[in-house]
């Protein structure tokens, strides 16, 4: 099925049943998994379209970070990266 956002863009809803078989195995509750995608999407929306294409998706990026970063909560390492940028050790 299939809706259109408010940019006119058409995406597949997911079903309530392919999120819980996404969630199975996580601690992710199915109402906070909806509000983290949501916001996620909200997120790139603010991004000019012919710029998107260039980017990889955050599952991607977070594929990639050391598995060191795997030890750590997400707001450990959000403020971690927040002092990178600020210090200069992250360029934007």
């Amino acid at each position: 099925m299939s809706q259109i956002d408010s940019a006119g863009e058409v995406r597949k809803k997911m079903s309530a049943k392919s999120m819980k078989t996404a969630l199975k195995g996580t601690n992710i509750e199915e109402k906070d998994a909806k509000e983290i995608v949501s916001g996620v999407q909200a997120m790139y929306d603010k991004i000019p379209g012919f710029i998107r294409p260039m980017l990889p998706s955050l599952p991607d990026i977070l594929k990639r970070m050391p598995s060191s970063a795997g030890k750590y909560t997400l707001n450990d390492i959000i403020q971690l990266l927040d002092w990178a940028y600020e210090s200069g050790q992250l360029k934007k």
